[in-house]
């Protein structure tokens, strides 16, 4: 679980989102979008890496906390969920990016 600010205005500029992982490591990410997808916000985001060659996006659950200024990024655990998410995005932005399988 890792904590960001209030969700990004989308903007046509990169933002980069910086988490720290369970090992204390600080990875990079891209944002791309934000889904509503089943009543629910979830973040699409891809790795900041000169590896070009395989390069998944990761999708985490947007969780609002209300008490704070700041959203918590979850991990999602049910594979099925963040295809049917995958699939909405690869639909919504079928015309910004060049997806591969």
């Amino acid at each position: 679980m890792s904590k960001n600010k209030k969700n990004p205005p989308v903007e046509e500029e990169i933002q980069i989102f910086e988490f720290v992982d369970e090992d204390g490591k600080i990875e990079k990410f891209e944002f791309l979008d934000i889904m509503e997808f089943e009543g629910k916000d979830y973040a699409v985001l891809l790795p900041v890496t000169d590896n070009e060659d395989d390069i998944d996006v990761h999708i985490l659950e947007i969780v609002e906390e209300l008490d704070s200024e700041y959203d918590t990024y979850v991990g999602i655990d049910d594979q099925e969920l963040v295809d049917r998410i995958y699939a909405a995005f690869v639909e919504k932005h079928k015309e910004d990016f060049n997806f591969v399988d």
